[in-house]
């Protein structure tokens, strides 16, 4: 079939990549197709000798992710056994994971042009993330393979309604982006449009890519900056210094702690939000339980995200998908945080912790804009 279309074969993809995301991929888009149905000229179609003349997908911005890539183990269970003793789980799952790598998932089914920078190994794990991502339109040209490396794994026990527990083998002694790693993409950091972070990376690491960001800052271009905190964090946290280069950071209250004004003794948000407006970062996106609060020093001020009723905890990936939403929606105003602006990426949210335990949790623009109507 390639030959008669003219195309190069390129690698083929695992029997997992098959099951898991090209199969899945395809039966989606069928099925929205069929939906979704777009008017169309039946005396016309497309010559097969001209593989190029459909047109490409629109690209909204190009997005630099800098973070984790793992495979996951999860298992899923109706009880997490005891010190001790052992349970049963009714479903397993092995599949790529790591905030980096979602983001970067989430953020290519918006249709941004996205490249994910992380570190794996050279293990039929790495392989199998690697065509993972390319199943999923992610560029992965600027992986670090690490020859002769295991791939870090992340092994979850997960409750029907998403609790969970998880252990992170992170090889970090030998599978870990260094400051020489990021150096060596320091102009793509520079000029993409958008660089999302995660603390997935060492500390060191994350303040020297904040500061390749703003390499150009003096000629007034520079990419929009969307840090996501994390466990486990540093436990220092990051410099005041490297704090004032970020513009929009996501976290969890419970994430916060290092951040806390020292004679905070008891947790507030609005405190901790207003320090650390004041340490220099311009926007604190605190989420949790369906919905969230927004801290700004830009014009849109603060205010409270739309709450989202879920029968599940938040899933892992609803974070992923607000970060993505985010970043595609403020690419689109002009980089301007407005309320519209912030509903978008919550309903984003939303979606994924309602598709909690599918393949497909991460959503597309439609499905975004479906979700929107039916937030409070």
């Amino acid at each position: 079939m390639h030959e008669a279309l003219s195309f190069t074969a390129g690698p083929p993809p695992s029997d997992r990549t098959l099951r898991e995301t090209v199969e899945l991929r395809v039966l989606r888009e069928l099925a929205y197709a069929l939906v979704s149905p777009q008017p169309t000229d039946p005396t016309t179609t497309a010559p097969l000798d001209e593989p190029d003349s459909e047109p490409a997908a629109p690209k909204y911005g190009r997005v630099i992710v800098v973070g984790g890539a793992v495979m996951d183990a999860t298992f899923r269970t109706k009880m997490i056994p005891a010190h001790e003793t052992s349970g049963f789980a009714h479903d397993f799952q092995l599949m790529p994971g790591g905030k980096g790598l979602w983001q970067a998932v989430a953020a290519a089914k918006l249709g941004l042009e996205v490249s994910l920078v992380a570190a794996i190994g050279d293990d039929r794990f790495g392989r199998e993330i690697i065509d993972y991502l390319k199943a999923e339109n992610v560029d992965t040209s600027l992986l670090k393979i690490v020859r002769g490396a295991r791939t870090p794994f992340t092994g979850v026990v997960e409750l029907d309604l998403g609790d969970s527990i998880a252990l992170i083998w992170r090889n970090d002694q030998v599978v870990k982006l260094d400051t020489n790693d990021v150096d060596t993409n320091a102009e793509e950091i520079a000029a993409c449009d958008a660089l999302l972070l995660t603390f997935e990376i060492p500390r060191e690491t994350t303040q020297r890519t904040l500061t390749l960001a703003h390499a150009d800052a003096d000629t007034g271009r520079r990419p929009l900056i969307i840090v996501t905190s994390g466990q486990p964090d540093p436990n220092e946290g990051i410099s005041r210094a490297s704090l004032q280069l970020i513009d929009y950071f996501v976290s969890h209250a419970w994430e916060l702690d290092k951040y806390s004004p020292p004679d905070l003794l008891r947790f507030n948000p609005d405190r901790v939000g207003e320090h650390l407006l004041s340490r220099g970062i311009e926007t604190l996106c605190l989420l949790g339980n369906g919905g969230g609060t927004i801290y700004s020093d830009t014009a849109a001020g603060t205010f409270r995200l739309s709450s989202v009723f879920s029968l599940y905890k938040e899933s892992s990936t609803a974070r992923d998908a607000f970060c993505a939403a985010l970043v595609a929606k403020l690419l689109e105003n002009n980089r301007t945080l407005t309320q519209p602006v912030a509903r978008w990426a919550t309903a984003a949210m939303a979606y994924a912790a309602e598709s909690f335990g599918t393949l497909n949790s991460l959503p597309t623009r439609p499905q975004i804009e479906q979700r929107l109507q039916t937030l409070s």
